[in-house]
């Protein structure tokens, strides 16, 4: 597969979808470098050329046994794949959506998917009817790939469900071996094992490959446009701001994120690919048997929420001399600053708070090649991006001051598809896009974030950035899990609730015993709480981000 040179315009490549990226922003990417202009498949191409029988791809099945890909079969079954879903009547800019746990099929479709010049998208297993049907009609998919059932879910009568509302579904494939009861428009994906192989013309870079719907931790998600070039960008400044050998060499990626999440897709499938690594799947995170594939695997690098890492220092890892892991990635929600100084001395490994999202992948993070307070913070901006942290009047605040943060850069998507009014709310003049983030940078750059635009609680008109309270109480020793909500207040506005896990056996958390602790650590008497409430787990979304819309709804 060779490398696509195309420089048709932007208009004539994104099928009608609004954007104010323009062709003069995309060419000067191209003239620096930052947009290569090659597709997602041709890193699956060049690394099995160059590593045909390394391990490419490892699955640990929840009660099955372990499969696993070289590189050359991978290869071969992304290929079989694009031919699959071309037998299916899927076209170029057609969108197939994958609902599966981390299997190692799934990575396999994907490439297809893109081979085909299709565009991917991905459902987490265990979003339930309401979520995957809106993925599902805004992305007008034309196929469905389901496993049978998943857990206490039945996805094929889900998808039945799902078809007779959504009319651009056309197929259901389920990756399963039992062929009962299949209605017309569904399939087994073994039964398209002969399927003849097919060629296609190479991606062309700048389309539209992959739609990440936004987690929806306060609303309908909406599908965020990924060219390969913005893909691509984003996780080489990844490899190469780190140093692709702190990943290890080779790298060998636990993914446990859910790979139908932006997480779980971008470093789990594209930059593991990138770098010629090994992906070693598990489809469901529990710590202990975690730490066993990790342990088994020779795990070296991980990407996830602060939860995964915070899961992993409760296990028998954490003072392991012989723990294989070199890497750990944390983004996703905000990081407890204490968090990676303690984590890296237990585990031996270098711990890089990252921020990101959906819409930019990964733009800041830590790295070695900087002083170690740079863990403190969320990292230091990417070659080639840039980001602003500005006041109410739209002015760059100064160093230190908390703002609204904006950012910039060849990453950043097209906007949101088939949403113009969401596109146009999220960019500014300069192509600016609004990230929704609170953050600051310091004087040297580092980037630290504050919390969500919405995620300040106004008590008697003092604003309270949330994350300078939950930060705090990630490090008491009693609590495992935190979140920090407002709630209405006929007085002040709000007052605030903190909401806590705590350890088994651990006292009752008190509003007089937390302030105690709080003060101890330096913390603004009005920054309080007010309410505690002690939860036997917060909501999360499937990547380990809390629903703060659902904390609120059970303390009200």
């Amino acid at each position: 597969m060779t490398t696509s040179q195309s420089v048709t315009p932007l208009t004539d490549l994104l099928d009608g979808q609004h954007t104010p990226v323009t062709d003069v922003d995309a060419e000067a990417w191209r003239d620096a470098g930052w947009w290569e202009e090659r597709s997602i498949r041709s890193l699956l191409t060049d690394a099995a050329q160059a590593h045909p029988d390394r391990v490419a791809l490892v699955g640990h099945r929840t009660g099955g046994n372990r499969v696993s890909r070289t590189y050359a079969e991978f290869d071969a079954n992304a290929h079989h794949a694009a031919s699959v879903f071309a037998s299916l009547g899927v076209a170029r800019g057609d969108a197939v959506v994958l609902m599966l746990p981390n299997w190692v099929e799934y990575p396999e479709m994907v490439f297809g998917i893109n081979e085909l010049g299709a565009v991917y998208a991905g459902i987490p297993v265990a979003y339930g009817e309401r979520q995957a049907a809106a993925i599902l009609r805004r992305s007008k998919a034309k196929v469905l790939v389901i496993p049978r059932r998943w857990r206490s879910t039945e996805h094929l009568e889900l998808s039945r469900r799902l078809r007779a509302g959504i009319p651009t579904l056309e197929h259901v494939v389920v990756l399963d071996d039992d062929a009962s009861d299949l209605r017309d428009g569904e399939s087994l994906w073994s039964s398209h094992t002969g399927v003849p192989t097919r060629t296609f013309p190479d991606p062309v870079p700048s389309r539209i490959c992959y739609l990440g719907f936004t987690s929806g931790t306060t609303g309908e998600p909406k599908g965020a446009m990924h060219s390969h070039n913005t893909l691509i960008y984003a996780v080489r400044r990844q490899a190469e701001h780190i140093g692709p050998q702190v990943y290890g060499a080779p790298m060998v990626h636990l993914v446990a994120s859910p790979v139908g999440h932006h997480t779980g897709f971008a470093w789990g499938i594209v930059l593991t690919v990138l770098l010629a690594g090994t992906a070693v799947h598990v489809d469901r995170w529990d710590p202990v048997w975690g730490v066993r594939v990790i342990r088994e695997e020779g795990v070296t690098a991980f990407f996830g929420a602060p939860t995964f890492l915070q899961d992993m220092m409760r296990t028998d890892l954490a003072g392991d001399p012989d723990c294989p892991l070199e890497c750990l990635v944390i983004a996703g929600s905000p990081v407890p600053r204490n968090l990676p100084a303690r984590a890296q001395e237990a585990l031996g490994a270098y711990i890089a708070p990252a921020w990101g999202l959906t819409e930019c992948s990964i733009m800041s993070s830590c790295t070695p090649d900087e002083p170690a307070a740079i863990q403190r913070t969320d990292g230091s901006v990417f070659d080639g991006s840039e980001v602003r942290v500005v006041g109410p009047d739209g002015r760059d605040v100064p160093p230190g001051e908390v703002g609204d943060l904006l950012m910039r850069g060849p990453g950043v998507v097209y906007g949101y598809y088939d949403r113009p009014d969401a596109t146009d709310d999220a960019y500014l003049p300069g192509l600016w896009f609004r990230t929704g983030d609170r953050a600051s940078l310091d004087e040297h750059g580092w980037l630290s974030l504050r919390g969500r635009t919405k995620d300040i609680i106004i008590r008697g008109g003092e604003n309270i950035p949330v994350t300078d309270v939950e930060s705090v109480l990630f490090d008491h020793p009693d609590v495992v899990n935190a979140a920090v909500v407002g709630i209405p207040d006929e007085r002040l506005g709000e007052r605030i609730c903190a909401v806590l896990v705590t350890r088994a056996g651990a006292p009752e958390p008190t509003v007089a015993g937390l302030a105690d602790y709080l003060l101890a650590q330096g913390l603004s008497k009005h920054y309080l709480p007010e309410r505690v409430v002690n939860a036997p787990e917060l909501p999360m979304t499937p990547s380990g981000k809390i629903q703060k819309f659902k904390l609120r709804e059970m303390i009200a």
